[in-house]
């Protein structure tokens, strides 16, 4: 009998054997019936629906000699590969201006947009069963049929799964039928999902006032606001207690902005200058409550369901920022311009002591092939300009994050407690500032082909860290102002206009950018800043000396041979705290053709990363249960490694012919002559050395393509209505072309955050039909 209650896949070889499945168990039609133990190739597959994606939008314009107006209106109707999950939206948008006489100009832009969304997926690696996509990457049997999950209730409304317990401990099926880990993936995605109700308003109304021909007063008030509403239930019966939640937020910014804009021209020189001050204020509020205990009855998804008191808690944000600014341009015979600006600017969130911080820039650029118009070289150099700047730039912290936080506590019976936060704040902190410069050129030649390139360094100083320190002091990190990072980096833009025909023409963009970040300083007696952990000792660190973003963690250990030291019980023996590589790749880039030939359009993006490493929490558990292909094979016998070893001797080795021997040698230097078990070997050896889960995040994809198709003219004359038509077949996410972790099921240009992957939703390829029609 198989183990039902293990998540993993390391059961008998899958040869139609006979076997009694997990639903014959339970009461019914099919109890104590067998079946056949054959893989599932399909079970994945079989499970996602195929999403569909609607969009439309139509756009409605007008205008005269003093006004114009646009009105456009947007809806999308999505539901996506996994069952259940769908997102509305709908979107108005209106902006125009209006001359209301000679010197004043009115304008507006405004666009509100409501949507809802059921179902979104769960990503990651979570311990409460959620994200579905775990059961099929890193923990569940291989021989399991997805089909028969559909129908995870049973007649009497009870749930099955097929992670039971073991029938022959218990008789009784209210103990035996009780999932260990996962529940039916069918009952996750369509009792156990969350709703999100979303509104957001952004827009904008100013006033131009043309003092004379020189000289203008700008004036704008802008808002951006949101308000969501999001929930999220439990069904009752599941692995987890049944509960519900319902999270309520707003937020909205403000700006007031007023700018003074002067330009004129004097003989060869053009002066182009502005000065203006804005006022931003920023407020969010948030009420979250949650059940404790579970729901007084079955699925009663309601607060007021709550069996102990609820979960409540409420928290907002205010912050005020003022500034003023400046800015001025000179050019000389539109060939040389040099621009200078400066901000200071007023934040709540700082010290009153220290709340103001200024950053200027500087910029001078060079078109020196207006020098050259009258040479043979302009023949093929067509435009020429250089360029180079420096800016400081400053940061501050978030609302209400300068002092320490007291918290709401637990209560006591009916006695209210109060908590003080993890973190120790001094309320000195300083803003952060960074120095960056840059130079560069852009070149044109033949009026036809181009290069942008650029070079730059960014010094970042007085970052606003959190350090750890000893829990004796009452905290775990420390807010303080240290640390100096030093980013540098190239940037490429190569251009052209390949192809130009009557017919035919081919546009091609391509960029490449390389940046290093060196860590040259934190605080005193720091010497390293921890920035995130994963399973086994994996650490990623900002070491002093080193760059941004270095991962550390296991390595097998070697001998003076460089042989695997191996221990007596046949696993290797690791070393830790060993660095394994860094997480930012070593350059990236990207490629945008364009093809047209009479009344065909082809457009296509191409993007690619080399190097940079990122956590692989499915490779760790995909291999380690026993789901990868890879976990299949035969050992150095010539046997299949999953059959047992058998028992071992010193002298002998393993009695059975199954298992993994890892080459190496023992302590004393003897070699290796003991088989683990396959389980063993990719479960627990492998995750002894980091570099197994640590992958390369080097890609190549082919994004998005578009192939339309320009309806002819005459075509459109007949209908009277539309001037304009184009409709095109649209392929997005279209092919990872190579990837080193695509063997693993995995795509590193869709990480869920830029350093680890936990539990990555299958990649969906969208195909559909685009309509553009002008009138």
């Amino acid at each position: 009998m198989l183990e039902y209650g293990a998540d993993e896949s390391w059961g008998p070889k899958m040869d139609g054997s006979q076997y009694r499945p997990y639903y014959s168990w339970y009461p019914g039609s099919e109890f104590g019936q067998l079946s056949a133990l054959t893989p599932q190739p399909d079970n994945v597959k079989n499970f996602f629906n195929t999403g569909i994606n609607l969009n439309n939008s139509i756009a409605f314009t007008t205008g005269g000699e003093s006004h114009n107006l646009r009105l456009t209106y947007g809806n999308q109707d999505r539901t996506l590969i996994i069952p259940e999950a769908r997102r509305q939206q709908h979107q108005i948008g209106l902006n125009g201006s209006f001359d209301v006489g000679k010197y004043l100009t009115l304008s507006s832009d405004i666009a509100y947009t409501t949507s809802f969304t059921k179902g979104q997926p769960e990503e990651g690696y979570r311990l409460d069963g959620l994200n579905v996509m775990q059961n099929f990457n890193q923990w569940f049997q291989r021989q399991l049929d997805i089909e028969k999950m559909k129908q995870y209730r049973e007649p009497d409304g009870s749930l099955n799964s097929w992670n039971i317990g073991d029938p022959n401990a218990s008789s009784d099926l209210a103990v035996y039928g009780k999932p260990q880990y996962w529940d039916n993936p069918y009952f996750v995605v369509k009792e156990n999902y969350g709703t999100r109700n979303h509104n957001r308003l952004v827009g904008n109304v100013g006033l131009n006032i043309k003092i004379n021909k020189h000289l203008n007063l700008q004036s704008y008030a802008r808002l951006n606001s949101y308000t969501n509403e999001n929930d999220f239930s439990v069904a009752t019966g599941g692995l987890q207690l049944d509960a519900f939640s319902i999270n309520q937020n707003q937020y909205r910014e403000l700006n007031y902005e007023t700018n003074l804009t002067y330009k004129n021209k004097f003989g060869d020189f053009s002066v182009d200058g502005l000065i203006g001050a804005n006022k931003r204020r920023e407020r969010y509020s948030q009420l979250s409550e949650s059940t404790a205990g579970g729901l007084s009855s079955p699925n009663y998804f309601d607060i007021a369901a709550s069996i102990a008191r609820p979960n409540i808690s409420r928290s907002y944000t205010n912050k005020v920022v003022n500034s003023i600014y400046g800015k001025a341009s000179v050019g000389w015979r539109d060939m040389v311009y040099l621009e200078g600006t400066i901000r200071n600017d007023w934040s709540s969130a700082l010290p009153e002591e220290e709340n103001s911080y200024n950053y200027p820039s500087a910029s001078l650029s060079f078109v020196f092939t207006e020098l050259l118009r009258k040479t043979s070289v302009y023949n093929w150099l067509t435009y020429g300009k250089i360029r180079a700047s420096y800016a400081s730039v400053g940061s501050d912290l978030g609302a209400h994050s300068l002092d320490i936080a007291i918290n709401n506590g637990s209560f006591y019976g009916t006695n209210p407690s109060a908590t003080i936060g993890n973190q120790f704040r001094g309320g000195g902190i300083r803003p952060a500032l960074t120095k960056a410069w840059e130079v560069g050129a852009e070149l044109r030649f033949f009026k036809k082909f181009g290069i942008d390139f650029t070079i730059y360094q960014n010094n970042n100083t007085d970052q606003i860290l959190a350090v750890d320190v000893s829990p004796a002091s009452g905290f775990t990190t420390a807010q303080i102002n240290a640390g100096s990072i030093v980013s540098k980096g190239v940037e490429i833009t190569l251009n052209g206009n390949a192809i130009q025909s009557k017919n035919f023409s081919w546009d091609i963009t391509m960029n490449w950018a390389k940046n290093r970040n060196e860590i040259r300083e934190l605080a005193p007696g720091i010497n390293t800043y921890l920035y995130a952990t994963n399973r086994f000792d994996t650490r990623l660190e900002h070491p002093v000396g080193g760059e941004w973003g270095t991962y550390y963690g296991r390595k097998w250990k070697v001998n003076a041979k460089g042989e695997t030291v191996i221990l007596s019980n046949g696993q290797p023996d690791y070393t830790i705290g060993e660095k394994i590589g860094t997480v930012l790749p070593k350059w990236t880039g990207g490629i945008f053709n364009s093809f047209r030939y009479k009344g065909f359009d082809l457009t296509f993006s191409i993007d690619f990363q080399k190097g940079g490493l990122f956590y692989s929490e499915t490779r760790n558990f995909n291999t380690g249960a026993g789901l990868s292909q890879e976990t299949v094979g035969v050992n150095d016998k010539g046997f299949d490694w999953r059959d047992y070893p058998g028992a071992y001797t010193l002298a002998g080795g393993n009695t059975g012919n199954g298992g993994i021997r890892i080459p190496g040698a023992f302590a004393d230097g003897t070699p290796n002559n003991r088989y683990i078990s396959a389980r063993s070997y990719w479960y627990t050896a492998r995750q002894k050395d980091a570099r197994e889960v640590l992958l390369d995040a080097s890609y190549i994809k082919l994004r998005d393509i578009r192939l339309g198709y320009n309806l002819p003219t005459a075509l459109l004359q007949k209908t009277k209505i539309a001037k304009t038509a184009n409709i095109g077949v649209i392929v997005q996410n279209a092919w990872l072309i190579s990837a080193e972790a695509k063997k693993y099921g995995i795509d590193p240009s869709e990480l869920e955050v830029f350093y680890r992957e936990g539990g990555q939703l299958s990649a969906t390829r969208q195909i559909g039909i685009n309509l553009r029609v002008g009138f």
